[in-house]
């Protein structure tokens, strides 16, 4: 007997049931579908900015689908992918003509103001598209991994397809570039 895979098309998320949500330190909301566990994702409105500096109590990873997304001045452009660790400071974000994002929180996405204004934490931006993957994977955050072999996992992980931008709960891992993600 075998379990139907439910797959989820990223970029149709029109599809995709949602609510707005406003993120602290900003003035428009964004639409936010819940995927699954600590899985969403959110489009952000032309205009959008946050203009309050501080951290996230949890690190938060993330895909730009569409549109472009700017936080604590470095542009993250489609099939790039963010790392935040824990603490991170950011001192501003911005999606000046919107963006489609994949998200992800390590814990609860718990949101602490600061004063200060310089970023300190190692932000990291990778082009899923096109960096070279190392034999048995590259490690992008303590939490997930880019492969491009199908392997069988020996417990279930969230799975988005690169470029194809597919999402899915599986314990296979599909053919082509796979971004692989567990639940901390």
């Amino acid at each position: 007997m075998t379990a139907d895979v439910l797959i989820i098309d990223l970029l149709d998320d029109a599809e995709l049931p949602g609510e707005t949500f406003l993120i602290p330190g900003t003035e428009l909301p964004v639409r936010v579908a819940r995927l699954d566990g600590a899985a969403s994702l959110m489009r952000f409105p032309p205009g959008w900015a946050q203009s309050e500096h501080g951290h996230y109590l949890a690190g938060e990873e993330f895909v730009v689908l569409e549109g472009e997304l700017h936080v604590s001045g470095i542009t993250y452009l489609p099939g790039q992918h963010g790392w935040l660790p824990a603490g991170t400071l950011r001192h501003s974000a911005a999606a000046p003509r919107g963006a489609l994002v994949y998200t992800a929180f390590c814990g609860p996405a718990t949101w602490i103001r600061s004063e200060r204004d310089e970023p300190d934490g190692p932000a990291e931006r990778t082009p899923l598209e096109t960096v070279v993957i190392p034999q048995g994977g590259l490690p992008l955050t303590p939490h997930s991994v880019l492969l491009d072999t199908p392997i069988p996992l020996d417990r279930t992980a969230e799975m988005i397809t690169v470029p194809t931008w597919t999402w899915e709960r599986s314990t296979l891992v599909p053919e082509g570039r796979v971004l692989v993600r567990w639940e901390p």
